[in-house]
């Protein structure tokens, strides 16, 4: 769940501004934003990627509060809200979009919402275990590469 939302958080920081869109298809995507629980999945994403910040820079613990202020400003559901509505509107038509709030009103679109993020961490820790499991040969790899670039910078150098 926590790659899903994270995989979320970062794709809503890459957001520009868009063309305008088709109301009737903003009206839908509204809906679906709605019913895909966005504003649930960013409010814990951005806790979450707080606290790891936290974690791994005790120093700025003193500054929680600003930085979850700001994020609160700047990255909040409500203050992206217009621009996800225009990007999954300039994305799919309103039709299209009907026919997803469609199948998520249905029981197997509720499961499939319920369900995905575990889904995406479980593949995501499927492929954290096979590079684990793999890591000797990456290191391998890595250190060749720097061993093949460290002959080519001698071979530069006068």
């Amino acid at each position: 769940m926590k790659f899903l939302k994270a995989g979320l958080f970062m794709a809503l920081m890459s957001i520009a501004p868009m063309s305008s869109a088709d109301p009737a298809a903003e009206k839908e995507a509204a809906i679906l934003l709605s019913t895909m629980g966005i504003e649930q999945a960013m409010t814990e994403t951005m806790s979450q990627m707080l606290n790891i910040q936290l974690e791994q820079n005790p120093e700025i613990v003193p500054y929680r509060q600003v930085m979850l202020d700001f994020l609160n400003k700047h990255m909040s559901y409500e203050s992206l809200k217009p621009e996800l509505i225009r990007i999954y509107a300039d994305t799919f038509t309103a039709a299209e979009l009907r026919e997803i709030n469609a199948f998520y009103a249905t029981k197997t679109g509720r499961k499939t919402i319920e369900k995905m993020p575990v889904l995406t961490e479980q593949g995501a820790q499927l492929g954290a275990a096979r590079v684990q499991a793999n890591i000797e040969e990456l290191e391998a790899m890595i250190q060749a590469e720097a061993e093949r670039i460290e002959r080519l910078q001698k071979k530069d150098q006068p």
